[in-house]
């Protein structure tokens, strides 16, 4: 863990500019290096920590993440912020009161970085060239060709940014966004990959300081948030494992389709993957809906286990934010989700049990939309909120949406701000939705002041290592708020924003015997077998004591 690497690294602070060391053996292909010294070992320690080279395997192959969805939006957002294109970068290190130089023309390739003069390329270069590919990779993504200012996504970014990042006082007029708008024009016009790299050489400048520094007060609060957690969890028991029956394939065989229906609140077809049992269900209807950049298909698991149980399950595709909508935006075709598909989701799902009601689904023949159970995660989470009857209603805490220093901002803010232009007081409940499941679901935000206005029982689940939707703010805060009645919180242990759902190719993921008690309308209590004993083990958490 970072912070782990940092008091490591301030522990040895006061021995920087006596001690020396050898550093690793260099590649006996490259120029031999002199000794040296600890100081510089403790900026190859800290940045190694801070500049980790990105790994795909980080996010959803499938393309569902809020975490994908911040780094996108930075992409962005870096393009937004003229400060970015200079011709010397200055990183400010925590700990060390330590300023690092690299110039832009060192970035064009692992071996300009190599026979660079700057402070990254000497690091690089006692590092044998550990740091040239994660640069590389970090300068080289690629960035929508048209820029996006009125996104209010971009906009959150750019406050965390802006915190970050300090402009030379004799070069404050850069601030002013027409260079980068420029830039990304004759970027287009000269047929150049957009890229950081290439919008850097094209707009004039001196110097930034980007201040890492001011990042470490953050991650050392998700930190102490996140052992406090530890320990909570510790206070109630496990959910002891389920039965066979629970855990694996129900008697019934499935079958799967894909069917399109027309949408008369958007004018957009809506394209609906049916999985069900062969002849007649025997549980009512279930609808799945996925996240940010996301597809059915990485929810398939979750609908075939529940299918095989006999439940008819329908998943919608959601045109504005899923898969297909993030590869237009990194291709330059289209912006940031609009704030208006924060309310577009719900109406998909409106449009789906309609269609169940006329008997116009293919594939949803025999099935109407009632005692429906409605499984969302991410914002698919916050669309069942949304369907459960929770309101967004203006309170205080939205104004910190204008501050990057608020104790509760975490990084699905980045999409809960956004969501506010479009935010409205009435109520989106609908009638035939008799339960709902939210999977890590932003809402600390957005519902702060309406969800005592939930209709019908919310199952809430957590993992308690989702650093991109985190449990304390966004479920064990929230779950405080939600009025008395059959609402459940269950805590998977070290469950991410990434290895809940379950796709085709698993068994149904760690949720499935506990996804289909809720299907089916039973309780949850302490003694409820749920747990797969090869998974993740799980914990419920009384509504009284979600705030210890």
């Amino acid at each position: 863990m970072l912070n782990g690497v940092l008091d490591k690294a301030q522990a040895k602070v006061s021995q920087a500019h006596e001690a020396q060391r050898l550093m690793p053996p260099l590649n006996p292909s490259r120029a031999p290096l002199p000794r040296r010294s600890a100081a510089l070992h403790l900026r190859s320690l800290i940045v190694r920590s801070l500049v980790a080279r990105p790994q795909a395997s980080g996010f959803r192959s499938a393309g569902s993440t809020l975490g994908l969805a911040l780094l996108a939006s930075c992409s962005i957002g870096i393009t937004l912020l003229p400060a970015q294109a200079i011709e010397v970068l200055k990183l400010r290190l925590p700990l060390l009161d330590d300023t690092l130089s690299v110039r832009v023309s060192e970035l064009a390739s692992p071996d300009a970085l190599w026979a660079g003069n700057s402070d990254l390329a000497e690091l690089n270069r006692a590092t044998d060239g550990n740091f040239a590919g994660a640069i590389g990779d970090l300068v080289n993504y690629p960035l929508p060709d048209r820029t996006y200012q009125s996104s209010p996504m971009v906009q959150q970014v750019e406050v965390l940014l802006k915190q970050l990042i300090e402009v030379d006082p004799g070069q404050r007029g850069l601030v002013d966004p027409e260079p980068v708008r420029t830039a990304l024009i004759r970027l287009k016009a000269s047929g150049q990959t957009s890229t950081l790299l290439n919008l850097l050489r094209e707009i004039p400048g001196r110097q930034i300081t980007i201040r890492l520094d001011r990042a470490v007060p953050q991650l050392r609060r998700i930190e102490r948030q996140q052992r406090e957690l530890d320990r909570l969890a510790l206070t109630y028991p496990k959910l002891p494992p389920a039965s066979h029956a629970a855990l694996g394939r129900g008697p019934f065989p499935i079958q799967t389709r894909i069917s399109t229906i027309p949408e008369p609140y958007t004018r957009e077809p809506l394209e609906v993957t049916v999985v069900r049992p062969t002849g007649t269900p025997t549980l009512p209807p279930v609808v799945i809906s996925h996240g940010l950049w996301d597809s059915p298909a990485s929810f398939l698991g979750w609908a075939q286990h529940l299918a095989s149980h006999g439940a008819p399950v329908f998943l919608p595709r959601h045109p504005g934010s899923d898969i297909s909508q993030q590869a237009d935006m990194l291709a330059g075709k289209a912006s940031p989700p609009d704030p208006k598909e924060f309310l577009s989701r719900p109406y998909d799902v409106r449009a789906l049990l309609d269609a169940l009601d006329a008997g116009s689904l293919p594939g949803g023949e025999g099935v109407r939309a009632r005692d429906v159970t409605f499984i969302g995660h991410s914002w698919g989470g916050t669309t069942a909120l949304q369907l459960a009857g929770a309101r967004s209603l203006p309170t205080a805490l939205w104004k910190d949406c204008a501050s990057a220093s608020s104790p509760l901002r975490n990084i699905s803010w980045v999409l809960q701000c956004s969501f506010l232009p479009a935010a409205t007081e009435s109520s989106l409940a609908d009638a035939r939705i008799a339960r709902v499941a939210a999977i890590s679901p932003p809402q600390g935000l957005v519902f702060a002041a309406g969800l005592v206005d939930l209709r019908v029982p919310v199952l809430l689940v957590s993992g308690s290592r989702d650093f991109v939707v985190p449990t304390r703010p966004e479920a064990l805060h929230p779950f405080d708020a939600y009025p008395r009645g059959r609402h459940e919180l269950v805590l998977v242990e070290g469950g991410t924003h990434f290895n809940l759902p379950a796709d085709a190719s698993s068994n149904g993921g760690p949720l499935r015997a506990l996804l289909l008690r809720w299907a089916r309308g039973q309780e949850i209590t302490p003694t409820s077998g749920l747990s797969d004993p090869q998974s993740l083990p799980m914990r419920l958490i009384p509504l009284a004591a979600s705030q210890p």
